[in-house]
């Protein structure tokens, strides 16, 4: 095993140690809960230990965390999978130049930054 393992595996097995410890010394403390909206209340019939409620909310935030950033990840893969249809497109339809321009860029005209009438001893980008 490399020295990279060997130090994750440790910093694995100390946060478990200290998580375990935790739920240990305070499974014996409760605590009650409850909501109030003024219209509606919400209270729990019995008290709830603090390392379950803990693991509760962590779970719960992960899960509302996780929702969030497949939903944006499902977006970003579609806006992907666009711009290279796109991109296709534009290299069948086209041939040559290189696809659509992306702004005004230094040129003003519309075009790409890259369209400059100096030769290739002036184009910055190689």
């Amino acid at each position: 095993m490399t020295p990279l393992r060997w130090t994750l595996l440790v910093v694995v097995l100390l946060v478990l140690g200290v998580l375990s410890l935790f739920v240990v010394q305070n499974l014996g403390r409760t605590t009650d809960l409850s909501l109030d909206l003024w219209v509606w209340a919400a209270h729990l019939r019995q008290p709830v230990p603090v390392p379950w409620l803990l693991l509760g909310t962590f779970a719960a935030g992960f899960l509302l965390g996780g929702g969030w950033g497949l939903v944006g990840r499902m977006r970003a893969n579609s806006r992907v999978e666009q711009l290279e249809q796109d991109l296709a497109r534009a290299s069948l339809r086209g041939g040559g130049g290189g696809g659509a321009s992306y702004g005004a860029g230094a040129s003003g005209a519309g075009g790409s930054a890259r369209s400059g009438a100096g030769g290739p001893e002036d184009d910055p980008w190689g």
